[in-house]
Parts: structure tokens; sequence; C-alpha cells
């Protein structure tokens, strides 16, 4: 077998090179001045969370794709996948939580307007999940690439679109009458989704439907635990300051009633839900 002149001279594959272990670990850039102790760790954590939400749309993107082809089994295993990332992230926070108030307040005004609120790689987790608000679309418009990949996620379907197109492929009737106004409309399909569910429950054959839901489900509980313990996280160390980018973020999306970022918004997220139907078939299925 000939061997290409390139591939012989090529030095063996090594951990560092593979890893590219030069370029990541000069990535780690503190600006304070004088340098600040705990400005690493900082840096250090939000960039590895970063690297898992990367994971995470990879995964939950090729689950909706399983979910389209059938494979709901290998759709589920991917879902529980990212449940564990969450629990890593959920964990990642109690490090954080080991910087002191004081010793943030010594390099936080480097980081503004900058702020975690910002993040495209979060905004993308959420639009897959289909928590999709246009005012957070609109918060990327001023950097063209990320917008317009944003934007396709914005147009490509969620999870919930992916177990919906499962219930329908089982036999399940979850649209609404076209003759119907919006809101009817989507009350409509709710109730249709939560007794679909209900359904799949309560009757045999449904197995893998289940694994998936439950999988859903467990998603959305992490989701919604991690959200919590940040909040928490932000008030033990800030308190009930506004965060770093609240005034970029106020001025970006001064067309929408918006309460500023910091504790006060993290709180607002509290109340969201991905699979609301999910949620509300639990009550059906206990009185039946």
């Amino acid at each position: 077998m000939a061997v290409s002149v390139k591939s012989a001279h090529r030095k063996p594959l090594s951990y560092k090179g593979y890893l590219k272990l030069d370029e990541l670990l000069s990535l780690q850039r503190p600006l304070s001045k004088p340098a600040q102790h705990d400005e690493l760790l900082f840096v250090i954590a939000h960039q590895v969370y970063e690297l898992w939400f990367k994971l995470m749309v990879n995964e939950l993107e090729t689950a909706i794709s399983l979910m389209s082809s059938g494979d709901l089994y290998e759709a589920a295993r991917l879902i529980r996948r990212v449940v564990t990332i969450q629990k890593v992230l959920i964990q990642q926070l109690e490090v954080l939580e080991t910087i002191r108030p004081t010793d943030f307040l010594k390099f936080r005004s480097v980081l503004s307007p900058a702020s975690g609120f910002q993040s495209l790689q979060f905004r993308e987790l959420e639009f897959v999940s289909g928590q999709k608000e246009e005012k957070f679309l609109d918060l990327h418009k001023q950097d063209r690439p990320d917008y317009q990949k944003l934007l396709g996620r914005w147009e490509s379907p969620a999870l919930w679109d992916g177990f919906r197109q499962v219930l329908k492929s089982n036999g399940f009737a979850v649209e609404a009458p076209a003759d119907k106004e919006a809101k009817e409309r989507e009350r409509i399909v709710f109730e249709k989704e939560v007794d679909a569910v209900v359904a799949v429950y309560s009757e045999s054959g449904y197995t893998a439907v289940i694994e998936l839901a439950e999988a859903l489900l467990e998603y959305d509980k992490y989701f919604w635990l991690w959200r919590n313990h940040h909040m928490g996280m932000v008030e033990r160390i800030i308190g009930r300051k506004h965060g770093t980018g609240a005034e970029v973020v106020k001025e970006t999306m001064n067309s929408y009633s918006f309460q500023s970022s910091g504790v006060a918004y993290l709180k607002t997220t509290l109340r969201r839900r991905f699979f609301p139907a999910l949620w509300a078939a639990r009550t059906k299925i206990s009185e039946a």
C-alpha cells in the first residue's frame, strides 16, 4: 500500500496536540490590574460552561433528528446525557460560590458591559428547548454571524416539535381546527397534547414514548434546578445589584417591557417550563 510523503513525515499524534492544549490554555486572560486572584477562576468557570453548552446543543439537536426518524430510545439516551451534564453544571456553581463578595468586587468593574446574559450558546439552548423569545433574538442583531446562527435555531424544530411528531406518528391527534382564533387554537392544542401524554402513560405499547417523555421531563427539571441554584449563587455574591450588562441590555431592548438583569431578572425565569404539557399531564394521570 502506498504511503503519501505527507503522512510519512507527520509527527505522531500527542495528547497535547489532539486537544490543542497550547491554544486552549492560552485563552485564560484576566483583565484586572493589579491582577486579582479570583478572576482566573471566574474566567475558567465560564469558559467551561460554554464548552458544555456546545455539547448540550449538539446532543439536543441530534435528539430532535432521532425523534423525527423514530429512534426514540437513542433520542432519550442523548437527552439523559445532557441531564448528566446539567448535574455537572449545578455542581460547578459551587466552585464559583467560593468567591467572596469582596474579592469579586475587586475585578467586577473590568467585566462591564460584558454579561452572561449575552451568551449566544445559552440562547441557542433555550431556543432548541422551545423557549423562543423574539427579544432575545433581537439582542444579537448587532453581531451578524451570531444573529444568523440564532435565527437558524429560531426557524428550526425544537424538542417539543420533535415530541409532537412522535405523538402524531403514534396516532394521536394534536392539532386544532384551522377556523379557530389563535388563542383558542393554542388552548385546544395544549389540551390535546396533555390528553395524548396521559394516554401514552395509561395504555400499553408506548414504552419508548414514555422513556422519551421521562427524559424530556428530567431535562426540564434540571434546567429549572440550574436556574434556581444560579440565582442563589448570584445573590450570594452580588446581592441585589444589577448585572454588569444591565445598561447594554436596557439600551438594546428598550422596545420591550423588560426587567433589568441581575437577581430580579433571574427570578422571572424560574416560572418557565419547556414542556408544560408533560407537567400538566401528571395531574390527570393521578386522577385516572
